[in-house]
């Protein structure tokens, strides 16, 4: 075993230790593509950071499967506009394995299947219109864009908003019922943020 990985090795454990924050997350698992990609896209519109696969919320390494986090992983990159720098490791520890994703903080807004949010301690937040426009604002240079990008950022920051209300709205119906509409309202959000963002 090379220092690196032992030095990694170390690394994670004291962060476990820690606990998270907001550049860390502990999860027992991914989620699914939407709720990964959501995290994802919360850590680049805030500082960056890591999400650490196979710890669960008291601490304890439980590990994960591979296969299927990278699954997981694949497909939650296509729920990203525009995807950012993101990278994923995998390392063992107690004879467990640890999924450790890697994700660079982002100039311009990134929006997920769910909307458009930022890690605040540790969680994710939606970003309001007034966060939304600063950031886009700050990414671009010329005046004419600027119109565009208020207007942009005022319907994502609602679309958000509205899918959050929806979701919680049908959290005490069946699960069935709730996936169906956390499926449609995720896919008509997604295709709604795709045409606003590469206006």
């Amino acid at each position: 075993m090379s220092n690196k990985d032992n030095n990694l090795k170390e690394e994670i454990v004291n962060l476990i230790s820690q606990g998270d924050n907001d550049r860390i997350e502990f999860r027992h698992h991914s989620g699914g593509p939407n709720l990964l990609g959501k995290i994802i896209s919360s850590f680049a519109n805030a500082s960056g950071g890591k999400l650490i696969l196979g710890v669960n919320n008291k601490g304890k390494i439980v590990g994960c499967k591979k296969d299927d986090v990278m699954d997981t992983f694949n497909k939650s990159k296509e729920k990203l506009i525009p995807c950012p720098i993101v990278s994923i490791e995998f390392i063992e520890i107690d004879k467990k394995v640890l999924a450790i994703i890697s994700i660079e903080k982002n100039q311009k807004i990134i929006s997920s299947s769910l909307g458009v949010f930022k890690r605040i301690n540790n969680s994710e937040e939606i970003m309001v219109t007034e966060e939304i426009k600063r950031k886009q604002l700050n990414a671009v240079t010329k005046d004419e864009i600027k119109d565009t990008v208020g207007e942009m950022a005022q319907q994502i920051s609602q679309l958000t908003i509205t899918l959050e209300d929806t979701i919680q709205r049908y959290r005490s119906q069946n699960k069935l019922s709730r996936k169906i509409i956390e499926w449609i309202a995720c896919g008509i959000i997604g295709i709604v943020l795709s045409m606003l963002i590469h206006l």
